[in-house]
Parts: structure tokens; sequence; C-alpha cells
């Protein structure tokens, strides 16, 4: 997730040569919020087969600083970027320096993060943490959201123990360090089935429908938002995430060839699953308005962002 991010940019670049010299095409940089997975995949294939190219788009994508995709986009060293809605509104409404930086395109059309722990601890609900320990990353957003779906489904949030999430993976940590901890479904419960492990799963959004905000996002400059290069940028990226919706299989391969040290298998299926979640609304990267506003009002009813707060930080680029 965007607070563990790697140290070293990996430029990835691919490098289309039809006899057409460097100078036609505009040289544009993707920087992710992690290291290539399959709520990117759709990039890849763009880039890969071509729909980048079509739109005259030459595109390197990169690997975060540890201070992630947003500050880069801000000062103009990446075109577009990968970030979270809360990490967005927290940074488009710093009572200190806003950055100006907003959401144009959801990656998933629902939040697919949850709990995951082992099923021998009995976990099914978010109110069975109490008396549990709970892998952490000790931000006080997200302790927040965990103790209130406690609440929310009628337990008591001071009867659970948090702890710091000091594991190698996420896997890792259930099995030996806690009970349970935050995780995406498309990637960490899909890894556990691989493995054969029996788990236990449910999801934020299905105690407090203010907890299906958007994570992951596109994210660009705000004066770039209305910029052709945006519109042409979104058409390629929509005809990526469209193939890859429909080709999980072939498009597993194809992020595989951008990342070789996963596990093809585990790769597959992790697009299995999220292949059947990019589009929402019958169109990629979709943001609905009172979902997004939703969660805006709660982080600021929360006092995460500021009272008078009104940068909702979010605009649907026609494509």
């Amino acid at each position: 997730m965007w607070y563990k991010k790697l140290l070293i940019l990996i430029p990835l670049l691919f490098i289309v040569a039809c006899g057409t010299t460097d100078d036609e095409y505009t040289q544009v940089t993707l920087v992710l919020d992690w290291t290539p997975n399959t709520n990117h995949t759709g990039f890849f294939v763009a880039m890969e087969r071509g729909y980048f190219a079509e739109e005259g788009i030459q595109l390197e994508i990169i690997q975060p600083p540890e201070d992630g995709a947003i500050l880069l986009v801000a000062a103009g060293h990446a075109q577009f970027g990968i970030s979270f809605q809360e990490e967005l509104l927290l940074a488009a409404n710093s009572p200190h320096a806003p950055i100006p930086v907003s959401a144009i395109a959801a990656l998933a059309s629902y939040n697919t993060s949850g709990i995951l722990s082992l099923a021998e601890h009995n976990i099914t609900r978010f109110r069975d943490l109490e008396g549990a320990t709970f892998g952490s990353w000790m931000i006080p957003l997200f302790d927040e959201i965990v103790r209130e779906s406690v609440r929310m489904d009628g337990g008591n949030p001071d009867l659970v123990t948090f702890v710091p999430h000091m594991a190698l993976d996420n896997i890792t940590g259930i099995e030996r360090e806690f009970d349970a901890t935050w995780v995406f479904e498309g990637w960490d419960l899909v890894m556990a089935g691989e493995m054969g492990m029996d788990t236990n799963f449910f999801l934020f959004r299905d105690v407090n429908p203010v907890f299906d905000y958007y994570t992951p996002v596109l994210i660009a400059h705000n004066d770039d938002l209305d910029s052709t290069l945006t519109q042409r940028f979104m058409r390629a990226s929509a005809r990526g995430f469209a193939f890859a919706r429909d080709n999980y299989a072939q498009a597993a391969e194809i992020l595989h060839r951008h990342a070789p040290e996963m596990d093809l298998d585990i790769l597959t299926a992790s697009q299995r699953f999220l292949s059947g979640v990019y589009f929402g609304a019958n169109r990629w990267g979709y943001i609905d308005t009172n979902r997004w506003n939703a969660f805006f009002y709660w982080m600021r009813d929360h006092e995460f962002i500021p009272a008078n707060a009104q940068y909702r930080a979010f605009l649907n680029i026609s494509q």
C-alpha cells in the first residue's frame, strides 16, 4: 500500500518502433503506487499492445519513490500516477500546502479491502476482533476505520489489541505474528487460496457503505485534467483494461513479463478476480460522486482533513 513504498525507481520502458521517430510521440511517465501488480495490468497491456502508441504516447512506467506518486505528479516529474482516495484527500486538503493533484479514474469499481485471518481464530465479522491482536500499520486513519467498523458491528474496539505490522507480508503476519490484518481481496486472499490456506475474510464496505471508497485511483496534475493528452491517455488505458477484463489469462502473462519475479499462477488467479472489478457503471474508471463524497465527509467529520475542507480532488474524464 502507499505507506510502504519502495525506495528504488525501476523504469519499465516499452518503445514502439515501427519506423516512427521518438519525437513524433509525446513522452509520458506513469508512476505506480507499488511494484507492478494486477491493479496496473491494463496499463501494461495498453503499452505492449500498442494502444498508447496509437494515441501518440510513448509511455514510461516507474515505481514510486519513498514519498509516493503524488509529489512526483504535482512537481511535473510524472504526468500520471497511482494513489488512493484517502491519501489524495489528505494531500489536496492539507492546511499547510494543498497539493494540486486530482483523481481522474478508479482502478477498481469497489473497495476490495477487508480483514483476513486464519479460520482457526473464528474471526468471521468485525466484532469478532474483540480479544484478538490486529496487525496495524499504526496509521491513525486506518486504525480509526477498523475501530469504527468494530463499533458499528456491535463490538467494543477497546478490546482489540493493535500491534505493529512488522511481518514481511500479510500471509506471514497472520501465520506468525498477529490474528488478523487489513488486506486486499484481489491479492492476499487470492494468494491464501492458492496456498491452500483455510482463512476468513470480510469487507469493510459490508459493515459501512461509507468505507466503499476508491482505492487505488489514477491521478493527474490539476492543470492537466482537461488536456487532450489526458483524454488520449484515458482512451488507451480504457482499452488496456477492457482487454484485461476480457482476457485475464493473457493479460496476466503480459504483466508477468514486466514482473517476472512474481508467481504466474498467483498472478493469473489475481487477474481472474480483478478483471471482474475494473469496470463500474459500464465504463472503466468511473467515480461515483456520492460514494466519493461520503468518504470525504467521513474524513472531515473525523478531523483527518480540516473542518472547512471543500476540495473533493476528483473529476470523471471523458474517454
